[in-house]
């Protein structure tokens, strides 16, 4: 049954390549468009924009753990063989909405804080179209 009401984001999860990332604290979603310029002599000083290219991107945050299912060191791997990968924004709740597309992963960081529990944050960039389905 799907979610109903304001989501819970815990509920909310990256899956790579479709393991879902161990760990993670949060995790977004952006859709963007550039656009295009339309300005005129008739614009009377105002820009004025047409759509142009859309693009997708995402990122997370989580905690370190070196014996993670799947975690930093595997997100590593990836990063380091400059691999394309699936990459789902899901609930894996029956009836409610994901998306997916193909990313490379942009950006892996990794911060050990002095008496902190260790964080990791990663971030995607999308290439090519977002498919959107129901679970």
């Amino acid at each position: 049954m799907a979610s109903t009401g304001i989501l819970n984001g815990t509920l909310a999860k990256i899956q790579v390549a479709g393991t879902t990332v161990a760990h993670l604290t949060s995790n977004s979603l952006t859709f963007d468009m550039s656009t295009r310029d339309a300005s005129t002599k008739d614009s009377s000083g105002w820009k004025e924009a047409l759509e142009g290219q859309k693009s997708f991107s995402g990122s997370a945050e989580g905690f370190f753990a070196e014996d993670a299912t799947y975690g930093y060191e595997d997100l590593y791997d990836v990063f380091a063989a400059r691999t394309l990968v699936t990459v789902t924004w899901t609930t894996d709740v029956v009836g409610d909405t994901e998306y997916s597309g193909s990313c490379y992963i942009t950006s892996l960081e990794k911060t050990d804080g002095l008496e902190e529990s260790s964080t990791f944050s990663v971030s995607f960039e999308g290439t090519g179209a977002v498919t959107k389905a129901t679970v």
